[in-house]
């Protein structure tokens, strides 16, 4: 890489007081420090804000901001002299991912979203789709109560007209072409209710996680600290995203043609007995009742049985991912043990299970057939007192009971609305959500890369009582390289994580070329800016597309170029595939290839006027860092 200062205007590199002793020793600091790396013709010139004692903090000024010293660093220069410790700066031992105390009582939930947002990401074509499915839904419903008095006219016909076979035989063709209708209908309508709403529930769905997924990665750092986790995203996205799909798509087409079976049920028993309708009316609760302790029973045993499977799937999962260790102790015959008596457990609750399924099953059959010899004999009452003929009392008798048993099975789909509203509540929660940090502003037509923080005055969103930095002062020159050393968490990142805007300041400002951050533009500052993390930030892709992430229309010799600057063109030549090979892939999963891994040629891709290196992964030998070090300062 080109050493050329137009290319890399300023560094900040950030080392830590665990750093190797052999490569960094001299860098270490009990307290943030900020210096210029030196050059073969000039010592290193140490800079601190002094900081007024307690006593005579009124009386103090402001500290001066840091001043350029030298230029670039060069391989092979003396080791810094030891000068006095510098008062420390006042920063607390705090890691920006600090979490809240557990005695904090966690935030209210958030209330459940309103049914008609369900559907706020349905279009013209969506509201077609669900018009049509109600429709079919509707008609789907109806007709097995519609068969049903069908059928009660075709049995009434067989006795009422059995000394007229011509009569008879005319009426059944009748009734035969009837019920192909109604079985035309079902096809008709049931293909509609379930293809339209499973469409739309896609259309839908598909919509809001892309919209979710926007919205989330807009959302500054801050969000993530204090609002919400990482792991709540990904679970929205991969669970509640589809319980509110299932709830907008097929569950409420089931819930529209279970409404509809129980109202036309009811309506064709009361229309053709309504005495036998009543009594027929009084044992449906009776069945419903067993059958939802059995369904409730079963789903205890079966949230039980999963449980114990998968504690012994956790057991296997252990042994296997950790084979080595397991028969470096020759701990197999345990782990079978272990697992085996994993799997009693999950046995033991497959008996009970099944014990209460038959047991269950065969009470809802017997209650129903003694609900049937209940009201074929009173229906028969009702027929010998001319009150009503036999087919009527049979279409009562089943109509009222099939409603009954509809309303019974709806219960499912109303709860899972009830689920879908407040896993919709958690995902709107994400898509309505202002940003904290301002992303419009100014572009500057060039940058020279001089960084300058004055006084600024910082704590984390998540514990905004613990302040980080205190009137902090630091002047990054165009062209120089600039260190912040001290122990860890006493503010290091935290001075790279403001300059890369993931965080504003409390008080104070950041200035690149004279220009407050928070007037330029967010995208274009951070184009401007080369940030090398401490551990590897790779992607489940192909070597050389992680490394083209960095800059996309790099060539094949930049490329490589970048991957030598971060000492890991030889390694990665090796590989199967070189630099083809899929990251996470056996090959990449080898102790070299770990060992070897860096974001450094991500970083290396790029040609940024600004660039930020956090100290080097613990992994890595005195020489490697040695190495990398003075390849970086020196590209």
């Amino acid at each position: 890489m080109s050493s050329d200062p137009e290319e890399i205007k300023a560094r900040v590199v950030v080392h830590g007081a665990d750093a190797d002793a052999d490569a960094d020793a001299e860098w270490a600091r009990p307290e943030l420090e900020a210096f210029h790396l030196p050059s073969t013709s000039q010592p290193p010139h140490l800079f601190h804000p002094p900081h007024p004692e307690p006593e005579a903090a009124e009386q103090s000024t402001p500290a001066p901001a840091v001043a350029a010293a030298t230029t670039n660093n060069a391989s092979g220069s003396p080791p810094p002299p030891r000068s006095p410790p510098p008062a420390p700066l006042e920063t607390e031992q705090l890691p920006p991912n600090a979490k809240p105390p557990a005695d904090e009582k966690p935030p209210p939930p958030a209330p459940a979203a309103a049914l008609r947002d369900l559907f706020r990401f349905a279009d013209g074509l969506d509201r077609v789709l669900m018009a049509v499915g109600t429709l079919g839904a509707l008609v789907h419903g109806c007709s097995l109560p519609v068969f049903l008095r069908f059928f009660a006219d075709l049995v009434d016909s067989f006795g009422s007209h059995a000394d007229d076979p011509d009569t008879m035989v005319r009426l059944v063709v009748r009734y035969a072409f009837y019920f192909l209708v109604v079985g035309a209908a079902i096809w008709a309508s049931s293909w509609a209710e379930i293809s339209c709403w499973m469409w739309t529930g896609e259309r839908q769905s598909t919509r809001m996680r892309i919209r979710y997924l926007q919205a989330a990665l807009k959302q500054d750092v801050s969000f993530f600290d204090t609002d919400v986790r990482t792991s709540d995203v990904i679970y929205a996205i991969n669970a509640d995203a589809v319980i509110v799909q299932d709830a907008i798509s097929e569950k409420l087409g089931n819930l529209i043609h279970y409404m509809a079976t129980f109202v036309a049920g009811f309506v064709v028993g009361f229309t053709a007995a309504w005495q036998l309708a009543l009594v027929t009316l009084a044992v449906v609760p009776l069945i419903a009742v067993i059958g939802g302790l059995t369904a409730a029973t079963m789903g205890k045993l079966s949230s039980k049985s999963q449980d114990a499977l998968s504690s012994a799937s956790n057991i296997a999962e252990q042994a296997l991912s950790q084979i080595r260790i397991v028969q470096s102790f020759v701990g197999e015959q345990r782990v079978a043990q272990a697992y085996s008596a994993a799997l009693a457990v999950a046995q033991s609750i497959g008996y009970r299970n099944g014990f209460a399924k038959g047991l269950g099953l065969g009470g809802t059959y017997f209650t129903v057939f003694c609900c049937y010899a209940l009201l074929l004999w009173y229906g028969g009452h009702l027929v010998r007192g001319h009150h009503t003929n036999g087919g009527l009392a049979i279409a009562t008798m089943f109509s009222v009971m099939i409603g009954g048993l509809a309303l019974g099975q709806s219960a499912p789909s109303m709860a899972a609305f009830a689920k879908a509203r407040v896993a919709a509540a958690k995902i709107f929660r994400i898509i309505d959500h202002t940003p904290g940090i301002t992303k419009e502003g100014v572009e500057l037509e060039s940058v020279t890369g001089r960084l300058e923080l004055r006084n600024v005055e910082f704590a984390y969103p998540s514990r905004p009582d613990t302040p980080i930095l205190r009137r902090f002062s630091l002047s990054v020159p165009a062209g120089k390289t600039i260190a912040l050393v001290g122990s860890s968490g006493s503010g290091k990142s935290t001075v790279v994580s403001l300059i890369e805007r993931f965080y504003d300041p409390s008080s104070g400002q950041i200035m690149l070329d004279g220009v407050e951050l928070k007037d330029l533009k967010l995208r274009w500052l951070r184009s401007q800016i080369g940030l090398v993390s401490q551990e590897p930030a790779l992607f489940a892709t192909s070597i050389r597309e992680n490394l083209l992430l960095g800059r996309e229309e790099a060539s094949q010799v930049e490329m490589e170029e970048a991957a030598r600057v971060a000492n890991a063109h030889s390694f990665i030549i090796k590989l199967p595939d070189g630099y083809d090979t899929q990251w996470g892939s056996a090959a990449c999963s080898s102790p070299a290839a770990r060992s070897s891994g860096s974001p450094l040629p991500v970083r290396c891709s790029r040609t940024r006027p600004s660039s930020s290196w956090t100290r080097p992964p613990a992994r890595w030998t005195p020489s490697r860092r040695s190495s990398c070090r003075r390849r970086w300062t020196a590209s």
